[in-house]
């Protein structure tokens, strides 16, 4: 299981830091230090008047064996970076082992394919909310009914770290809305149907995660078709059809 946990670290963080992990006591030391460094940059949020073709979004999504943070575990995180309206090549996607253990519902299993063991010997929690944080940095985050995905997240972090993440949130959800308001049902399966994006990887967290970063990509462009230029006006556009 070591060895699994360093390879994931050797992907994801640069050298001097392998070397601080060496040792379990330097790795909390070297965790906690690189955590506060990760935040106070996380907490320069994109500017308001920003063009919107200019701002790093990261669409996220999670795999979780219920609802409820409190009494339920997160078993995956995937999340796809998007620059404007481009779909970058830049991607996390990590299997989290639940602390304590917890067994996988049967549907869940068969829903999303993870196993027991495959999230037992995934990295524990600590490790992956660190990662997902330095991924994200000072990006706006993304996901698709985001209360749900931002609850675990927070969870999370707050468990892990006794913080909670800093960044703006937009709902894939809420911008449907505004470009459509003909419809009535605002499903992932439905909006992919819409946009002609293809399903792969359903119901897995890269998958879905990859899925809702093209969703998202279409949101964008069309927002700018309609004279949408800044970050800012995006959002007010978003809060207004919201309150309609």
């Amino acid at each position: 299981m070591e060895s699994n946990r360093f390879g994931f670290f050797r992907r994801f963080v640069k050298t001097p830091l392998q070397e601080l992990l060496a040792s379990t006591t330097q790795a909390e030391m070297s965790s906690q230090a690189l955590f506060r460094h990760t935040l106070r940059e996380a907490k320069t949020k994109a500017a308001w008047e920003m063009r919107l073709t200019d701002v790093r979004f990261v669409v996220v999504d999670t795999e979780t064996t219920g609802f409820q943070p409190g009494d339920d575990a997160l078993l995956s995180i995937g999340a796809v970076e998007v620059l404007g309206h481009r779909v970058q090549r830049k991607k996390l996607n990590s299997l989290v082992r639940p602390d304590p253990p917890q067994a996988i519902p049967p549907h869940v299993v068969q829903l999303t394919g993870l196993t027991d063991e495959a999230v037992a010997a995934a990295p524990p929690l600590r490790d992956v909310m660190l990662l997902f944080l330095q991924f994200v940095h000072d990006a706006v985050l993304v996901a698709h009914h985001a209360g749900h995905d931002m609850r675990f997240l927070n969870a999370g972090l707050k468990k892990t770290y006794k913080a909670q993440f800093p960044h703006r949130v937009l709902d894939t959800v809420d911008v449907a809305r505004w470009l459509h308001p003909e419809l009535t049902s605002f499903t992932l399966d439905e909006l992919l149907a819409l946009y002609e994006i293809p399903v792969v990887g359903r119901h897995t967290a890269i998958g879905d995660a990859q899925m809702t970063a093209q969703l998202w990509s279409c949101f964008v462009q069309e927002a700018l078709t309609r004279g949408v230029s800044s970050l800012g006006d995006f959002i007010e556009q978003v809060v207004l059809a919201k309150r309609a």
